[in-house]
């Protein structure tokens, strides 16, 4: 890219053997394609749903399940094998969905492939495919048109690009034909180059492809992008890791009672049926579908409060992050300026409530006027319904207005007196803008910029009214009001001027000889929050990291006001990062609070940095340009409303407040405590019924609806007391060593498992055993009545008080209870209910189940002193 600003675009045209006139010619076209390639970015081939869903029906429990389907197939024991298919489908659907729905997000990268071009060949205009464009065509582009590929300009009528998602600078770029001489420049300083995604949003112009597909500049960011693996594993994959280390103990269980089995010569067909059944049984297969539900229950809470997660994986990074990374407007000040003080003639005039606060000297007067003047002329915020819209996104150009206007001055009365002819847009090099107005029968170039800009252009000074030579002294008081106001939280614009009895050429030398009017200091005000916030996170032992546009002292002035930074080297500034090398960078880029005028490109420098500190990161982004950082930082966090940028993110907020994402973070460190217990109280009840089918097998007992109340009880049931448990995340700590959701959860409370597993399981055998000889019947509902009603008493283990504190928890509880007595009414009938002997020995069983569950707490030492 770099060859080609410096060169005249005739040299480019005849380089590339083309013709401004005719374009190419057939038989240039296909050789040239076979040279460079088709003008397509390639994105990496997703997986299908098809290949997503063999891969889970890989999975050891899963392949255990599949076996025992054949089974009861093979016997024609076709209600097990529904059964058993049902259960495959709802634990393999949901996560093999999700992840799909993860790869169709990687798709919407493809429509930077879709869209058409207008093109010259063989001497007439087409309109294009741009997959066809090749290297030497001859393209026009015009308002409302996408840039197809890489162009250098040839020819610009007045032409004016938004070039956000290639340079992620915010502001509209004019282009021009003529070459750069520069050595080396930036990409929002090629002035006569045109990139692919780019959007023209005023004039039109012709260009000549300079590069296409894979090597334009941004597929360099989507290259970029999928450079960095995404290391993480799914949550779903989680979860098939702890049924697969739960199936250890099925499995085990399952040897033993075959190879008693064995001992005692059973039938084999008889063995091989019953031990499908014990295997259909005691799997926990219902854990993948109750956290679908609680999952999708808690995203939609979530959902509600403007916050959108990707999936679960998601929130259980978030809830792991040591550091965040995010613009300091929006996350910590208001996303508007004011003006705030201001220096001409000398004199400091401070401003109360948007009015200056009234200055005596006519002097100050007139070159605030001037001032206010150029202000409102050098500004494209438009005033419509009230509303300040300025497409830029410049706070301190809506702020000029706003303060123009609370002092009597209209800017649309001032653009129809004064007449914009020439508009010179700010660059990063000149650090300027300058637009030249009609000035009655004359014309005046009106300029902003830094203050350091400003005066090194500057050979007169505006004093009461009347030009002067600007002296030393002068200058240095200028610089030190700068140096002052920046001290004072404020970002700094230098204003001047320069008059002309003509009007003036774009290629002469405008900027120069100027008149210096002032500085004003814009204020952008601190959100009430925000140094809470700061301490806050420390709390929570997060790291904030801001960036932002402003200088390094207003940086330090406001990191210092925020108890972010103490010391000037704890902020560091683009340029710094790019003398920088880069061991020295990877040293000191942990010490580093505020970045100042960074690009994307060190955002992404930034973030592996931190990474190599073992930090857990996040970051705020919001342009196309963002996805690079977005996708290298652990979790990526946006405001955007591009449909490309929302997909290819984490998170989506609304409000990017940085209190708002640390509630957030809270919530999230919340819901996995809460599903590290749901995991805890699943597999507890799994064991319950593993042991409990483990001795219904080695006794030989006779228990025809075993395999509904397997179902019932790992599904229905486990989802109703989840849902209770879920309802109460609220009251769950943010305070936890683990945010893992993996088998560790398993191996960390195998004993508070074991325990509990064993009671309930043990409990419904022995109410099994003491009433089989009361019938088969009476006997399996009067035990499975045991069994459920222990697992839904069981859930108030996982509560911090006797009873939970959420009333709609215990609503939940309650509903539980009645629905399991419901079930048992229509399994054994209302005679068995009603039977004495049925509620003597369930009740006696159950007092120790609940008093267990009352006083025996998941993390007893977190609740109780």
């Amino acid at each position: 890219m770099i060859q080609w600003y410096k060169s005249s675009w005739s040299e480019i045209v005849k380089l590339l053997e083309s013709n401004i006139y005719s374009g190419l010619d057939g038989d240039d076209i296909n050789i040239k394609r076979e040279k460079y390639g088709a003008n397509k970015i390639l994105i990496p081939k997703t997986k299908s749903l098809y290949s997503i869903i063999i891969n889970q029906i890989k999975e050891p429990w899963v392949i255990m399940l599949s076996v025992c389907l054949i089974i009861f197939l093979y016997f024609t024991q076709f209600i097990l094998a529904g059964i058993m298919l049902l259960v495959i489908m709802m634990s393999i659907l949901p996560i093999s969905l999700d992840k799909y729905n993860n790869e169709k997000s990687i798709k919407e990268l493809e429509s930077l492939n879709i869209g058409n071009a207008r093109v010259v060949r063989d001497g007439r205009t087409f309109k294009i495919p741009l997959e066809e464009l090749v290297i030497g065509d001859i393209v026009i582009v015009g308002q409302g048109e996408g840039v197809p590929a890489d162009l250098r300009v040839i020819e610009s009528e007045d032409l004016k690009v938004n070039e956000t998602s290639v340079t992620g600078e915010k502001y509209v770029v004019e282009k021009y034909e003529t070459k750069i001489e520069d050595k080396e420049i930036t990409l929002s300083d090629m002035k006569n180059i045109l990139f692919k995604s780019s959007f023209v949003v005023g004039g039109s112009g012709t260009g000549i492809v300079i590069a296409t597909g894979m090597n334009t500049q941004i597929a360099n960011m989507v290259k970029l992008f999928f450079s960095e693996e995404d290391k993480s594993t799914e949550v779903g994959k989680k979860v098939h890791e702890i049924i697969n280390y739960f199936c250890i103990f099925v499995i085990s269980a399952l040897m033993i009672n075959i190879s008693l089995r064995i001992v005692s010569k059973e039938n084999i067909k008889q063995m091989v049926c019953i031990s499908a059944e014990f295997v259909l049984n005691s799997i926990p297969q219902g854990i993948v579908i109750i956290l679908s539900v609680v999952s999708l229950f808690l995203l939609k809470k979530m959902e509600k409060s403007s916050i959108e997660f990707k999936d679960l994986s998601i929130i259980e990074k978030l809830s792991s992050i040591s550091v965040i990374c995010t613009d300091k407007v929006g996350s910590f000040s208001k996303n508007k300026m004011e003006v705030a003080k201001i220096f001409t003639n000398g004199n400091f005039i401070d401003v109360i409530s948007d009015v200056v606060n009234g200055s005596s000297n006519e002097g100050d007067i007139e070159n605030l006027q001037r001032m206010l003047h150029i202000g409102l002329l050098c500004n494209d915020t438009q005033v419509s319904t009230g509303k300040l819209i300025n497409p830029k996104e410049d706070l301190m150009e809506a702020a000029i207005i706003k303060f123009a206007m609370m002092n009597g001055l209209d800017k649309r009365n001032l653009d129809r007196q004064h007449k914009r002819v020439v508009y010179i847009p700010f660059d990063n090099d000149r650090k300027i803008l300058t637009t030249i107005n009609s000035v009655d029968e004359n014309y005046r170039a009106n300029i902003k910029g830094s203050v350091d800009s400003i005066i090194n252009k500057c050979t007169h000074i505006m004093k009461n009214g009347v030009e002067l030579d600007i002296t030393e002294d002068e200058i240095n008081a200028i610089r030190s009001a700068g140096v002052s106001m920046s001290a004072e939280c404020l970002s700094v614009v230098g204003f001047a001027y320069r008059n002309f009895n003509y009007e003036p050429s774009v290629k002469e030398n405008i900027e120069s000889n100027l008149v210096f009017v002032g500085l004003i200091g814009f204020e952008n005000m601190l959100k009430s929050e925000a140094i809470d916030s700061i301490a806050r996170s420390e709390m929570l032992n997060i790291k904030p990291i801001i960036i932002t546009d402003d200088n390094k002292l207003t940086a330090f002035a406001i990191g210092k006001k925020m108890k972010l930074v103490s010391k000037v080297n704890e902020i560091i500034s683009g340029v710094e990062i790019d003398n920088m090398p880069s061991d020295e960078f990877d040293r000191i880029g942990d010490k580093i609070g505020i970045f100042s005028k960074i690009n994307s490109k060190h955002k992404v420098k930034i973030i592996k940095a931190l990474k190599s500190y073992g930090h857990t990161t996040a970051i705020v982004g919001s342009k196309l340009i963002d996805l690079p950082a977005l996708r290298v930082s652990d979790i990526g966090i946006t405001t955007s409303t591009s449909k490309m940028v929302k997909k290819l993110s984490d998170i989506i907020l609304k409000d990017i407040g940085f209190m708002r994402i640390l509630n957030m973070l809270e919530d999230s460190r919340r819901i996995i405590n809460l599903l590290k217990k749901i995991i805890v109280y699943i597999i507890s009840c799994a064991t319950a019924m593993l042991i409990f089918t483990s001795l219904v097998s080695l006794r030989k007992y006779n228990v025809p609806l075993m395999y509904i109340e397997s179902f019932w009880f790992n599904n229905i049931l486990m989802i109703i007391s989840s849902m209770a448990l879920a309802i109460q995340y609220k009251y769950e700590d943010v305070k936890c060593t683990n945010y893992k959701l993996d088998k560790d959860v398993i191996k960390e409370n195998k004993p508070f498992i074991i325990f509990n597993g064993s009671i309930m399981g043990m409990g419904a055998f022995i109410v099994l055993m003491l009433t089989y000889s009361k019938g088969t019947a009476f006997a399996q509902v009067t035990s499975f009545t045991t069994l459920n009603l222990s697992a839904v008493f069981f859930t108030l283990s996982f509560s911090k008080t006797k009873l939970f504190q959420n009333k709609f928890s215990n609503l939940i509880l309650g509903l539980n209870l009645l629905l399991q007595f419901g079930i048992m009414v229509l399994m054994g009938g209302l005679h068995v209910i009603l039977s004495v002997d049925y509620w003597e020995i369930t009740l006696a069983i159950l007092a120790i189940c609940i008093v267990i569950s009352l006083f025996n707490k998941l993390g007893k030492e977190q609740y109780y002193d």
